[in-house]
């Protein structure tokens, strides 16, 4: 059973789940010798589906429950100390979107019509999750290749959906309404004009979205694809706004692929939650390269160093392009 734990100094809640030590990893020696759950013909080895794409040929694209949830649906507080150590049972769910049903195709490699549907699905399984009593967020986030943090090889992301808003959202949630206060402006609307006039970390642009690497990056090559509209929840981007959310984010890996080769990297949708009304923030997905990676600095102190500026990383991969 999983658990919320807060730290009793800075008011964080962790998650300790240990039945995500039993979940399938693909990158040891003996890979060849384990079934892929994710592969067709192997649909036994998940728990039932929640939704599928299908064509003549079967499904192409399926969500289901994650096997070994670090969350999951059940109920009641365990109230250990409540004055003291907070600690709940981590009710929530935990989904899988198994992105293809080849073993080897990779998201940024798939048919525009096919990362469509995966995009699209992100946003169904956020609108129906959000719906849940109790839910206050969803995560909607990707780890690709080994060192990406994913276990098995077979493409897919995750949706974890949460009692609480997590510390990163948070502080964004946070630091977006300070501005708003201060300026009556949205800030990431101000980022995206002051990029796009100072043109060195801006990657790419079309009519819906705009991509660029981050002024402040917590690590090296981090890239925000921001939507030009102004919107504070990803429900609110519709099938025009997601084809081209799709053509960006080819077009992206593209461009770091040129540099990179083939790379791990983590993808994560940052949103306010479903039921927000206020304007003062903006939904934006964050993708970061995991070619460089923290140590003891950054665990100690929360400052990342990068070993390389956002300006020279544009003007390397502006260079190859």
């Amino acid at each position: 059973m999983s658990q919320f734990r807060r730290d009793i100094i800075t008011g964080e809640w962790m998650i300790i789940s240990e039945q995500r030590k039993g979940r399938p990893y693909q990158y040891g020696e003996h890979e060849e010798e384990n079934a892929c759950p994710f592969c067709p013909g192997n649909e036994h080895m998940t728990p039932n589906e929640i939704m599928r794409k299908e064509d003549e040929h079967g499904w192409k694209m399926r969500v289901v429950p994650n096997k070994y949830p670090a969350v999951c649906a059940q109920d009641g507080l365990m109230d250990e100390d409540t004055l003291f150590y907070a600690m709940c049972e981590a009710p929530g769910r935990h989904e899988v979107v198994v992105e293809t049903a080849s073993h080897e195709q990779m998201l940024h490699h798939m048919e525009d019509e096919k990362i469509f549907d995966v995009f699209f699905a992100f946003k169904e399984r956020f609108v129906e999750l959000s719906r849940i009593e109790d839910i206050k967020y969803v995560q909607i986030f990707k780890n690709h290749g080994r060192n990406g943090g994913a276990s098995i090889r077979h493409s897919h992301s995750q949706i974890v959906a949460m009692p609480f808003i997590p510390p990163r959202i948070q502080l964004e949630l946070e630091g977006a309404h300070r501005y708003y206060q201060s300026d009556g402006k949205c800030a990431y609307c101000e980022i995206i004009k002051k990029e796009i006039g100072y043109q060195q970390r801006l990657l790419c642009k079309n009519e819906h979205f705009i991509a660029v690497l981050a002024f402040a990056p917590r690590f090296a090559y981090e890239t925000w694809i921001i939507p030009l509209d102004h919107q504070a929840v990803f429900s609110e981007a519709d099938d025009t706004s997601i084809i081209s959310l799709v053509s960006i984010y080819k077009k992206i890996m593209e461009m770091f692929t040129s540099i990179l080769g083939e790379f791990p990297y983590n993808l994560g949708v940052h949103t306010a939650p479903y039921h927000f009304t206020d304007q003062y923030y903006h939904w934006h997905i964050e993708l970061i390269p995991r070619v460089t990676y923290h140590a003891g600095f950054e665990l100690a102190t929360g400052a990342c160093i990068s070993v390389i500026s956002p300006e020279e990383a544009a003007r390397i991969i502006k260079k190859e392009v």
